[in-house]
């Protein structure tokens, strides 16, 4: 009985643990504001060790505490090997395919507005002093620890500049587990419900690739000219026009100081292999080099094969090989690096692939052999080519600018050797008529993977993604 009564108390003493960090908390459940050198939770002190988390801040061992302030207050020490936790599932704007890498955390400040245009977007750097983190994992899960207790508890959901913010609607219990319902953890369809990365579309005769945006689920209202507050911003190089008329998309890569407002930019296939003057060509590098990031397809190789150096070195480059694979071109998935692994497993998981490490696409071309290794990495390559040469990459990555060491990359450059899908589009002439509607198709499902990558903050292809550490402590 007096053991029974002992647990008790010692259980009833745990919860009471919501007031700030020291007093007679520390001596019961150790310094809570320790923290490692690498930011980890001291466990040394007190009955139960750890105690709320805090942290010194300190790379370098600097010294001090840093004081338990807002919602660390709190953060609940519970007995043995239970902790307060929260889980969910992030999707897409459309709520429909879960979304691989995405930042979970709840802030313990106010989060900064976000910079629009091309910048540096190192991995790391979170605003907003979170206190518990996560990343979403293949099945697009998460599941942040150590969460603080009470009502309106803040969740921001962020990849990139996709960034949503929301309170959980439920009271979130001492040691207890939770689970968020799906339809909060999309990421937004337009900008009044959060944030979105200012984007560009040159749109091409061969690849509408505006039709995977709309299908992904952000809105056609966001989609204007260059005049108007839309987070997509249409240009027309030689596909389908939209009302009012779209801008020429030569106005959008003559002119670098236009470039530099978007954070994305995508040129997709134009049909046939239209060569840029030398100026958009240093245009595209020099805004990679600042922290853009480009997404193009197919004849697109123009800005890569014949564009401005060091692009050239990206791969062997060896266009037009063969026409096309209409249907059914076998590829493998590279699960060499911790991406590509990652991948592969979410196109199993998003059932876009029917085998690990290996899918099937439509209208594939044949225009890269390999990719270099520095600067590229391959994500998907074929051994069905045709011979002489049997190999054909289909799509790549690089960071930028090239030659630079990792640490000192800021932009980033997708290119797929094969076409988003013609099928998508219909028979009317103007966006976003133009588009079918619908769920995405397996290779538009890859390519919507590769969209928020390319969206994501900058790291080595060769390094696993890994969620910033909270200031609260906790297993992230």
């Amino acid at each position: 009985m007096k053991t029974r009564r002992l647990l008790a108390s010692v259980a009833v003493l745990s919860f009471l643990l919501v007031s700030a960090c020291g007093s007679i908390s520390d001596s019961l459940f150790g310094d809570g504001d320790n923290k490692d050198d690498n930011g980890g939770g001291n466990s040394s002190g007190g009955l139960f060790g750890g105690g709320l988390g805090g942290g010194d801040g300190g790379a370098g061992g600097e010294a001090g505490p840093k004081p338990c302030t807002g919602l660390c207050q709190k953060q609940i020490q519970c007995p043995g090997n239970l902790t307060t936790t929260l889980s969910g599932k992030v999707f897409d704007p459309a709520g429909k395919v879960p979304l691989y890498n995405v930042l979970v955390y709840v802030p313990n400040a106010a989060v900064d507005p976000i910079t629009t245009g091309a910048s540096c977007d190192r991995c790391g750097n979170v605003s907003g002093d979170p206190l518990v983190t996560a990343l979403t994992d293949a099945k697009g899960e998460f599941k942040l620890e150590n969460v603080p207790i009470g009502t309106d508890i803040p969740l921001v959901i962020q990849i990139g500049k996709w960034r949503r913010q929301l309170k959980v609607p439920t009271e979130i219990k001492a040691c207890a587990d939770h689970t968020i319902d799906n339809s909060l953890t999309r990421l937004p369809r337009n900008k009044g419900e959060g944030d979105l990365p200012q984007m560009a579309i040159a749109s091409g005769d061969a690849d509408p690739f505006e039709c995977l945006l709309t299908k992904m689920g952000i809105d056609t209202a966001e989609f204007t000219t260059d005049n108007g507050t839309g987070r997509v911003h249409y240009y027309r190089s030689n596909g389908v026009d939209m009302s009012p008329a779209a801008p020429d998309a030569a106005t959008l890569w003559t002119n670098a100081a236009k470039m530099k407002t978007y954070d994305i930019i995508f040129l997709p296939c134009e049909g046939k292999p239209y060569d840029k003057p030398d100026g958009p060509d240093q245009n595209l590098v020099d805004y990679t080099g600042i922290g853009g990031r480009v997404f193009t397809t197919h004849y697109g190789y123009v800005w890569l094969y014949n564009g401005a150096s060091p692009f050239p070195t990206t791969g062997s480059w060896d266009p037009e090989q063969s026409d096309k694979y209409d249907a059914g071109l076998p590829v493998t998935v590279n699960q060499g690096f911790p991406k590509g692994a990652a991948f592969a497993q979410w196109l199993v998981n998003v059932q876009a692939s029917q085998t690990l490490g290996t899918m099937t696409i439509n209208e594939g071309r044949h225009d890269l052999n390999s990719a270099s290794d520095p600067p590229s990495t391959t994500w998907m390559s074929t051994d069905q080519m045709p011979a002489p040469t049997n190999n054909g990459t289909m799509h790549i990555t690089f960071n930028t600018p090239i030659g630079v060491p990792d640490t000192q990359q800021c932009g980033r450059v997708v290119y797929s050797d094969f076409h988003v899908s013609a099928s998508a589009k219909t028979q009317v002439k103007t966006f976003p008529g133009s588009c079918k509607t619908g769920d995405l198709s397996p290779q538009e499902k890859a390519l919507e993977f590769m969209i928020f990558d390319l969206s994501s903050c900058i790291q080595s292809d060769k390094d696993a993604p890994t969620a910033p550490p909270g200031s609260g402590g906790g297993v992230h």
